[in-house]
């Protein structure tokens, strides 16, 4: 590999604004950029609760199929499948759950059916797959029905993927309108939940009473969930074939016991999180008036707030200034959102006062005024 060429690539990403590094995580400022969405990562008398009765080894040192298959892990996946009706098999991340159940589940004879706007763990999937792929346009189902008319008649295996909220433009698709899809069209249907688990509970799928007809429903758990790791939940069948072929699942040391004890910890308490989830409902309707009002375009609908700003060099700037006045907001730059719409994408959580937002929204709308 020839480093010169890897320093002008480098170069090119400085001077078009888009490289990125590593920074010390400020722990001061008002974090605006975290997804702890119901604040539980950062609760101190939560992880007390926790340390007074778990007492967990820090590595499983192992892979599931050696010696990785812990009593706490095994006990999260039965307790999983007894919340929702349906085996649960434990990934290490929302990213590995994601494209290995694309890369293990599809042959050359799969048409994969994605939103344009799919996290890249789905496209990393479907590149690494077999399959031919097509993309509806973003929550368009009318679009999606097109292609399965289409489409259905020449292939047999269809695999359609959606997830419940995107986590760049903050809305939500439609699952039982999917659900109504696939029982009209015979494919089959995978979710994301990453973003809604914890904020709705176990999840807006489950919520819908959805879940028996959904193929592979993905619950990653590093964020509303305050950990790290992923639940799918599939048929018995499925889960075996995982852990027979999944490469990732097969190949992987398993997580460390102390996260499957949190994360079993957290499940058995999502319903003592209400008050929680009802706070940050009205600090996000708060929100979204107080953007409205001081001429700051937003579409989003959900504790995911995007404020598209435009190209990768101002919303930098924008950036910097915020944190030099307290606020932790990172841009999200091209290549990561189509090009011209770099943005801030806001992350609520209900520890956030609405003097803070208040405060924040008046500097935000100062520097998108004045950084030209």
């Amino acid at each position: 590999m020839d480093k010169k060429v890897l320093v002008e690539e480098l170069n090119r990403l400085k001077e078009s604004s888009n490289y990125r590094s590593l920074t010390l995580q400020n722990e001061n400022g008002l974090n605006l950029s975290s997804n702890d969405y119901l604040g539980l990562g950062r609760d101190r008398s939560l992880r007390e609760e926790f340390y007074r009765d778990n007492l967990p080894r820090l590595s499983s040192s192992s892979s599931r199929l050696i010696d990785g298959s812990y009593d706490e892990i095994m006990e999260l996946e039965r307790r999983a499948e007894e919340i929702y009706g349906k085996p649960c098999i434990m990934f290490n991340s929302g990213y590995d759950a994601n494209s290995s159940l694309i890369e293990t589940f599809t042959t050359k004879d799969t048409l994969i059916l994605t939103d344009r706007l799919n996290h890249a763990s789905i496209y990393d999937g479907i590149i690494h797959s077999k399959a031919t792929f097509l993309r509806y346009k973003h929550l368009d189902l009318m679009n999606l029905e097109e292609l399965l008319k289409k489409y259905s008649k020449r292939y047999t295996d269809i695999l359609v993927i959606s997830e419940s909220i995107y986590s760049m433009d903050g809305d939500i698709a439609d699952i039982e309108r999917l659900v109504a899809l696939k029982k009209e069209y015979n494919f089959t249907l995978m979710i994301d939940e990453a973003h809604s688990y914890g904020v709705y509970g176990y999840g807006i799928t489950y919520n819908l009473k959805l879940v028996k007809d959904v193929d592979f429903l993905v619950i990653p758990l590093g964020k509303g969930g305050g950990s790290v790791g992923a639940m799918v939940f599939c048929e018995r069948e499925f889960k075996e074939y995982i852990v027979n072929r999944s490469r990732k699942f097969i190949y992987s040391t398993a997580l460390p016991p102390i996260n499957s004890c949190w994360n079993l910890f957290i499940l058995n308490k999502m319903n003592d999180f209400e008050e929680r989830r009802a706070k940050l409902e009205i600090l996000k309707n708060y929100t979204l008036k107080l953007l409205k009002e001081n001429g700051i375009k937003i579409e989003s609908t959900t504790h995911i707030i995007s404020i598209v700003i435009g190209d990768n060099e101002r919303v930098v700037k924008i950036s910097d200034n915020m944190r030099r006045k307290g606020y932790i907001l990172y841009p999200i730059k091209e290549p990561t959102v189509p090009k011209g719409t770099a943005r801030f994408r806001i992350g609520l959580n209900p520890n956030i006062t609405y003097l803070e937002i208040e405060k924040f929204v008046e500097e935000l709308r100062d520097e998108i005024n004045s950084v030209l």
